[in-house]
């Protein structure tokens, strides 16, 4: 019984706390405002409210961001602006990106960011995930010469 007690408080809590982040920085598309508008407020709500956020619910409002410019900036502000992250994290913003050049550039963050902790093989999908050849063979290089 107590077994059971315990899963239905985490469960609600659970429950709340994602009903929470997704309801955060939320902007109604009915609110008489222009998209861009719109995308102003969700990024001003995200940057007051980063201490609150996690990744993913951060990642979640970049995905609400109706221009993929102003979704691009707000995944930089999860990747620079939040505490805490994990290799795991950086490398779930980098594949969230939708342009190479900042796609290369969250993953070249990633490097250097966990570079006393990565392990070759890490390294390497980080190398080769980089979207432009040139990043790709100096992250290769990066990787052989810096983590040796």
């Amino acid at each position: 019984m107590r077994q059971f007690k315990l899963f239905v408080a985490f469960m609600l809590c659970f429950s709340f706390t994602s009903a929470y982040a997704q309801s955060l920085c939320q902007v109604s598309g009915k609110s008489r405002l222009a998209m861009d508008q719109r995308d102003d407020l969700r990024l001003k709500c995200l940057k007051q409210k980063k201490a609150q956020l996690n990744v993913s619910s951060c990642l979640n409002i970049a995905k609400k961001m109706e221009y993929s410019t102003n979704a691009e900036e707000a995944r930089l502000v999860c990747l620079y602006d939040l505490r805490g992250i994990t290799i795991k994290e950086c490398h779930a913003i980098s594949k969230s990106m939708e342009y190479a050049d900042t796609g290369d550039e969250v993953r070249w963050e990633c490097l250097r960011r966990f570079n006393r902790s990565l392990t070759k093989k890490q390294c390497n999908t980080f190398a080769k995930s980089m979207a432009y050849p040139a990043n790709t063979q100096r992250a290769e290089v990066y990787c052989a010469q810096e983590l040796e």
